[in-house]
C-alpha cells in the first residue's frame, strides 16, 4: 500500500506515529524506534513523505515492510513550497474523512504536490476540492454579465443583483482556470498577485466548512 505522511507525533521515547493517507483512507502507523539517529525508518517517516508499507486493513498497525518512494527534499528545502504542500495536507489532515472517494482524492493530492509549481497548484486543489468535499463553487453562467463572485451565496454575481462582490470579474476569470485547468498546465498560467484568490479560499472555507485553513493566512 502506498501512501503520504500528512502529519507526525512522537510517540513514547523512540517511535513516531504516523498519519498516512491512502487511495483507500487514512491509516496510523506506528514506527518504532524512529526517532533514533540510526534507525533504518528515521528517514522515511518524516512529514511530507510518500512511502509505500505493509496494509494490515486496519486504521492502526506497526510500519511493517516500509519503502521510501518520494521524500519531496528538494520541496522541503524552500519555507513557501513547504507552506504550500501545507495547505494541501492540512486539507486532508482536517476535513477529509472516511466516506469520500479516496482513491480520487489521493490521485488529486500527488499531481498537486508533483506539479512544477507547488504554489498555484496548492490553491488549485483547495478549490477542485470543494466538490467531493460537497462545496462545490458554482462558476456556471446562465448568459446573464457576470460581475463577479460572491462567497456566502458560492457562486457568481450577474449584473443588477446586490450580493456583495468578493472577487471581481478579472479575478474571477484566475479562479475558473485555477478550478479547471489541470495542474501540470497551470505552471505556465501567467496570474498576477495570488493573494485576492488566497483569500478567497480561505473565506470561503471558513464560512461552508467551518474550517481555518491556517497555512493560507
Amino acid at each position: 500500500m502506498e501512501g503520504l505522511i500528512y502529519k507526525v507525533q512522537p510517540y513514547q521515547e523512540s517511535a513516531r506515529l504516523l498519519f498516512v493517507y491512502t487511495p483507500e483512507g487514512k491509516r496510523t502507523l506506528l514506527a518504532q524506534g524512529s526517532q533514533k539517529i540510526n534507525n533504518m525508518t528515521r528517514v522515511l517517516s518524516q512529514y511530507l513523505t510518500h512511502i509505500e508499507f505493509k496494509d494490515q486493513k486496519k486504521s492502526f498497525m506497526t510500519l511493517s515492510e516500509p519503502k521510501l518512494l518520494h521524500d519531496f527534499e528538494e520541496m522541503k528545502k524552500d519555507y513557501q513550497k513547504t507552506k504550500s504542500a501545507a495547505v494541501i495536507l492540512e486539507i486532508i489532515d482536517q476535513l477529509v474523512v472516511d466516506d469520500y472517494s479516496h482513491a480520487l482524492v489521493f490521485q488529486e493530492m500527488m499531481l498537486a504536490l508533483l506539479s512544477p509549481n507547488v504554489s498555484i497548484s496548492a490553491l488549485s486543489f483547495a478549490l477542485k476540492i470543494l466538490k467531493p468535499l460537497g462545496y462545490e463553487v458554482n462558476l456556471t453562467g446562465d448568459g446573464r454579465k457576470v460581475i463577479g463572485v460572491n462567497i456566502e451565496k458560492g457562486g457568481l454575481v450577474y449584473q443588477g443583483e446586490t450580493d456583495i462582490i468578493d472577487l471581481d470579474t478579472k479575478e474571477a476569470i484566475t479562479l475558473l482556470k485555477l478550478y479547471y485547468m489541470p495542474y501540470q498546465e497551470l505552471s505556465d498560467l501567467e496570474i498576477g498577485s495570488l493573494t485576492p484568490i488566497q483569500n478567497f479560499i480561505l473565506k470561503y472555507y471558513q464560512y461552508h466548512l467551518q474550517t481555518t485553513i491556517k497555512n493560507l493566512q
